[in-house]
């Protein structure tokens, strides 16, 4: 299954401290690949199995799941700019 780079806001009422820990514990047991925790921003970085985000986004917890989009952009030779 391909996988996708998603953002995870955590909910205020999970905010700081354990609360916060839970939830990276709840996310990674439902796939979460977790790359980056903003403990102060409330947040965290990582990356899923695309079947797995929507049971992210169920999680207690969490505020919002984003899955990141890609970007590419021709090499500074290519005729199309």
């Amino acid at each position: 299954m391909p996988s996708v780079n998603v953002s995870v806001v955590v909910a205020d009422d999970h905010l700081p401290g354990p609360k916060f820990s839970a939830v990276v514990r709840r996310l990674k047991r439902a796939g979460l690949r977790v790359e980056a925790e903003l403990h102060e921003a409330g947040v965290l970085t990582g990356s899923a199995d695309t079947g797995k985000v929507e049971g992210l986004r169920k999680a207690k917890g969490v505020s919002a799941v984003e899955v990141s989009g890609g970007v590419q952009i021709a090499p500074p030779d290519s005729e199309i700019q």
